[in-house]
């Protein structure tokens, strides 16, 4: 399961707890796509004053 996991590179961490049975998958969800949203947002904010200044068509 974890070799699927880390395949598909989802923005988690992901651990067996390995007590009992079954075994419990723990998924835990990872900053990344949050810090990469605020990136985009950083750099479309500082973009904004040029593409206001540079003429249409």
């Amino acid at each position: 399961m974890h070799i699927r996991i880390d395949s598909a590179e989802p923005p988690v961490r992901h651990q067996s707890r390995r007590r009992g049975r079954p075994y419990t998958l723990v998924l835990a969800k990872t900053q990344e796509p949050f810090t990469r949203e605020q990136t985009v947002c950083r750099q479309a904010t500082a973009d904004l004053p040029w593409l206001m200044s540079t003429p249409c068509g």
